[in-house]
């Protein structure tokens, strides 16, 4: 096996060429030469926050995960959308020579997330070997905190995307073989990560300012929330399966969401580094009516008479009868832009079809900007983590408590549903979280459904779909190391998904 100082070096340079940074070369082997003195600490770091957000949040992987959990539907080869959301659905095709734009729905999240501990890496080392800001007082460990969180966050969404993971620290020597962590152990690392973040910030004396992300500076407070709510997400969407849902901690998430955000977590795009998938979800937003709509699953879930599936009437099926959809729930006309024509191609496959894109800014003015350019990028909003908390009380036998979170939430206050009773069952409960979580957080986190159709319920044919159920049989429930990187280690390339392997689950 090829030692894997090559994977955090030069293969993540190769992979950031493209998106130069305005910061010290955060990539660089020689430590000593980057990190010289306490001036170089933040832009490392800041250069580290770049290659995460790019690697989580941008088109790749984004586009093609939604599409393939049914959130979105969009048939063009861009980002891998229409492979990724071909019916049946096909294996992951992890090679070598497949084409660039299809090979970064893999590459992006790795080697970004990669590329980001190892920014946090150096400078955590440059800490511990004397280099500082003010001589170890509150600054030198503002950069300590905001570290601990960049190695958090980008462990924790390797264990959601990947089946397996590199976990190296400040204090492993990345000469030697290390091996891979499955993807509970990625998790696990994570959240230690987090609790260090937080432990450290909570020390600190004087003002904390973390201005790592663009456009805002978030306080001692904000940023423990911050921790806390990413802690809660990646133990509670971890599971690939409903059976790995039923052995989350629900009590360490509960913990962690109690002490989530109270406030929506959004940077702002600056048209350079700091952008987003959601500028090809959102209606008019300069990307028009030919990029991602809604998938029809979700707009059954807002109408029940509506079809989970678009039909083919190509292939002789009944046309849809009312295209408009009616809804009990106000976001429909809050949130959803109306279509009447479709302009997909229908030899692309007419399940593709629908006439509803999603645009928050219609009605709530400032909600996000264009995830390009301008204005906020909503990624982690009060309400996933409140959603969160209402699902772990839930699973620990607290009904009650759950309904009074749904009650003062969202479901209420933005849907106009009525409150629910506590004489309704758990299964009531779970659907009203389930639904939330579908409708309120489409366009904000990342791969969102994805992350939570593969636990929720059993794979589904794609003849027979429902509304807020589990992902379509084939669906790749993880992705696998990318074949590049296998490469670099003379590994053959695995892959998930496709018809041999219905719940994207087995290698193969």
């Amino acid at each position: 096996m090829e030692k894997y100082i090559p994977i955090f070096t030069i293969m993540s340079l190769l992979f950031y060429s493209c998106e130069s940074l305005d910061t010290i070369n955060n990539n660089n082997p020689d430590r000593n030469a980057v990190l010289s003195s306490g001036a170089d600490l933040a832009p490392v770091l800041r250069g580290g926050y770049v290659t995460w957000w790019q690697g989580v949040h941008g088109a790749h992987p984004v586009i093609a995960l939604s599409v393939t959990a049914d959130a979105y539907s969009l048939p063009w080869d861009d980002f891998g959308a229409q492979r990724f959301g071909f019916e049946p659905r096909t294996a992951f095709n992890n090679q070598t020579n497949e084409i660039a734009d299809y090979k970064e729905i893999a590459k992006a999240p790795w080697f970004g997330c990669l590329s980001a501990v190892s920014s946090a890496n150096d400078v955590l080392v440059a800490l511990e070997k004397g280099i500082s800001i003010d001589n170890g007082g509150p600054q030198d460990e503002i950069v300590r905190a905001s570290a601990h969180f960049l190695r958090g966050v980008s462990w924790g969404y390797i264990g959601l995307i990947f089946d397996k993971g590199l976990i190296a620290d400040e204090n492993t020597d990345v000469t030697k073989e290390i091996p891979f962590s499955e993807y509970s152990k990625m998790v696990e690392a994570a959240v230690i990560e987090l609790d260090s973040a937080i432990e450290i910030a909570q020390s600190v004396s004087g003002d904390f300012v973390h201005n790592y992300f663009n456009g805002l500076n978030l306080n001692a407070e904000q940023f423990t929330q911050l921790c806390h709510s990413y802690a809660a997400k990646f133990l509670a969407q971890m599971p690939r399966t409903e059976a790995e849902n039923a052995d989350v901690n629900w009590q360490k998430v509960l913990a962690h969401a109690e002490k989530g955000l109270n406030y929506n977590f959004a940077p702002m795009a600056d048209g350079k580094f700091w952008k987003s998938y959601q500028q090809y979800i959102f209606a008019e937003t300069g990307q028009g009516p030919f990029w991602a709509r809604v998938d029809q699953r979700l707009i059954k879930a807002l109408d029940p008479s509506q079809p989970a599936r678009y039909p083919e009437v190509s292939k002789g099926e009944a046309p849809l009868i009312n295209k408009m959809a009616t809804s009990s729930d106000k976001r429909l006309a809050s949130d959803f832009v109306f279509l009447a024509i479709n302009i997909f191609p229908t030899e692309r496959g007419e399940w593709h079809f629908s006439h509803y894109k999603h645009n928050r800014n219609k009605s709530e003015m400032g909600f996000a900007g264009d995830g390009s350019s301008t204005g906020p990028m909503p990624v982690f909003l009060k309400a996933d983590n409140d959603l969160i908390k209402a699902e772990a009380l839930l699973r620990l036998s607290r009904k009650n408590e759950a309904i009074v979170i749904l009650n003062a939430g969202t479901r209420v206050t933005r849907g106009n549903f009525a409150p629910l009773n506590n004489s309704v069952n758990d299964a009531t409960v779970l659907r009203a979280i389930m639904y939330e979580r579908a409708i309120e957080l489409l366009s904000t986190a990342p791969m969102n459904l994805w992350f939570d159709r593969r636990r929720y319920g059993p794979r589904l044919d794609f003849t027979a779909l429902d509304d807020l159920g589990g992902l379509q049989k084939g669906t790749p429930a993880h992705l696998p190391v990318p074949a590049d990187e296998l490469a670099i280690q003379k590994l053959e390339p695995y892959t998930f998904g496709g018809a041999t392997d219905p719940n994207g689950i087995e290698a193969h």
